[in-house]
């Protein structure tokens, strides 16, 4: 029996937004939105940190895992293999001190070709999604509106 991938997806709020990224990269996610993420090396802060900085040139801090495994339908590898995948999700934010403009932070444009800071109520405005991520991303979105606390902290 093949072990499960674990891929890993960063939920990012400001100003009552979703950070969204749209893939560019493999061929079979081209064109769909996502939360940014990448399979784990098995450091799942680690593996977040290190897509952050390098794929959009920015700090990152994973807070805490917020969605348990879901089933990606479909997943392939590196080498475009279908494999056993589940959907990990991680509360992240960015440093305070940080700002950004509409837009940023920007991809460099090798797995992702664009970002967008989606209003909560309008995830739809962005697509197309992958069903599971579109899903996952809902159910961010359902409990980040039911929680005064973060909220307060976004």
């Amino acid at each position: 029996m093949s072990e499960t991938t674990i891929v890993l997806g960063a939920a990012i709020f400001r100003d009552h937004r979703l950070f969204v990224a749209r893939r560019s990269q493999p061929p079979s996610m081209a064109g769909f939105w996502e939360l940014p993420g990448d399979e784990s090396t098995g450091d799942e802060r680690g593996t977040l940190q290190d897509l952050f900085a390098t794929e959009f040139g920015v700090a990152l801090r994973p807070v805490d895992q917020i969605l348990s495994d879901r089933v990606l339908l479909s997943w392939r590898d590196a080498d475009s293999q279908t494999v056993d995948a589940a959907l990990r999700v991680w509360r992240c934010q960015f440093p305070a001190e940080v700002t950004f403009a509409d837009g940023e932070p920007r991809p460099n444009m090798y797995r992702y070709d664009d970002t967008s800071w989606v209003p909560v109520e309008e995830l739809d405005s962005v697509g197309p999604w992958r069903d599971e991520a579109r899903i996952a991303a809902g159910e961010i979105a359902d409990w980040f509106l039911s929680d005064e606390t973060w909220q307060g902290a976004d």
